[in-house]
């Protein structure tokens, strides 16, 4: 996982809901929400209404944002615990998000997805961050909202469990995963279109309110201004 290409000064531009700012923003972080969205919930119409979701919240969660590191994290963290919400609406037997085509997979990949699906919650998330989406302990225990200890072990427990399945196809088994992976979210010309729609709608209205409030306040300072040029000459010392 890259580092955050925004810096201080886009997030404070984003907090005042300047358009451009947020779209930079939401534009770094769309792809790989997608991508975790749609890999840990092996459905592409759950994975796209947890990224709907998300970009909702994210909006209004943007205004604490203090720092460059601060959204990554967000959006990393949230994504998780929306897909966990989402656990009853499970994947298909041979319709999932990491077998690219069910009718070409072999039967053992296929079992080792089975599997995979299988393993406790946390263990599946680290499995599939690390070796999906190639995040370190340290993104992945942001993510989970764990510590790198806890998430390193769920990480090396579910290679524990996965590894005699696989056998001596578990590394082939990976490259797959990966490169299946890779491939999901919507195509990177749509993002951009796809996160101002998103943001219109509640940027505007934002910044009218701001405006409008500065307006208020410069009124009121020109009313007490006149006032008291009016009153002044009145004044007895």
């Amino acid at each position: 996982m890259s580092e955050p290409v925004v810096d201080d000064t886009i997030v404070a531009k984003a907090r005042k809901y300047n358009r451009a700012a947020i779209e930079t923003i939401f534009v770094e972080n769309y792809q790989a929400i997608s991508r975790i969205a749609i890999g840990l919930s092996g459905r592409v119409d759950v994975g796209m209404g947890v990224v709907r979701f998300a970009i909702k919240q994210a909006l209004r969660a943007l205004p604490a944002w203090k720092d460059e590191t601060a959204p990554q994290r967000w959006f990393l963290h949230h994504t998780i615990l929306l897909v966990r919400r989402a656990t009853k609406h499970q994947p298909s037997r041979n319709n999932d998000t990491l077998i690219s085509d069910p009718r070409t997979a072999p039967p053992e990949y296929i079992a080792f997805i089975r599997a995979l699906r299988q393993l406790p919650m946390q263990q599946r998330e680290s499995f599939i961050l690390h070796h999906g989406e190639r995040l370190n302990e340290r993104y992945s225990a942001v993510a989970m909202d764990c510590s790198v200890i806890a998430a390193a072990n769920h990480l090396n427990a579910a290679n524990g469990t996965l590894r005699p399945i696989a056998g001596d196809q578990f590394d082939a088994f990976i490259k797959t995963i990966h490169q299946t992976y890779r491939s999901l979210g919507p195509a990177e010309a749509m993002t951009l279109p796809k996160i101002r729609r998103a943001i219109v709608g509640y940027v505007w209205p934002r910044r009218i309110a701001r405006w409008t409030g500065w307006v208020l306040i410069l009124g009121f300072i020109v009313a007490i201004s006149y006032a008291v040029k009016k009153i002044w000459p009145t004044l007895e010392f």
